[in-house]
């Protein structure tokens, strides 16, 4: 019997409350996260297109609706902004960003995602995932990384 190769994506997320003055860690979820039907199209199409759409942006929101593979956008997104985003090693993309806020500005954050654009009309969503509610404010920050690995299965 003939052993088959199945080529698949992991996704992983890490989601920080820091202090935003010293940067002690104020509490951390791992979770898993959903790479959406967009997402899988895009990958599946630039396995044979040249195309300057890529991801580099994470969206934070405060909707608690589960997250589905049919979404496109965050169910209530609160910012977006540019992510650093990195090869770490072992076929492995990184997405980080920090979140911080302004002088009245208080949120509970419970959703995040990867988006193309830096704008939300329009732009494609690559994954999403929700969690449970971080409280974030001037003197607390977000930090969110999501890392993505591709490999067999």
């Amino acid at each position: 019997m003939k052993k088959k190769n199945k080529f698949g994506i992991k996704y992983n997320a890490v989601i920080r409350r820091l202090n935003r003055h010293t940067g002690e860690i104020l509490d951390e979820e791992r979770i898993h996260n959903i790479v959406v039907d967009d997402g899988l199209e895009r990958v599946s199409k630039r396995l044979f297109a040249n195309t300057e759409d890529f991801y580099d942006y994470i969206a934070i929101g405060t909707g608690a609706t589960a997250a589905q593979a049919t979404d496109t956008a965050l169910e209530t997104e609160v910012t977006r902004e540019q992510a650093t985003v990195s090869y770490e090693a072992s076929f492995k993309a990184k997405f980080e960003k920090v979140f911080t806020f302004g002088s009245g500005e208080a949120y509970t954050i419970t959703e995040a995602g990867i988006f193309d654009d830096s704008v939300a009309s329009g732009s494609g969503m690559f994954n999403r995932l929700v969690f449970t509610g971080k409280a974030v404010d001037s003197d607390t920050s977000l930090s969110v990384t999501i890392t993505i690995t591709v490999g067999r299965v």
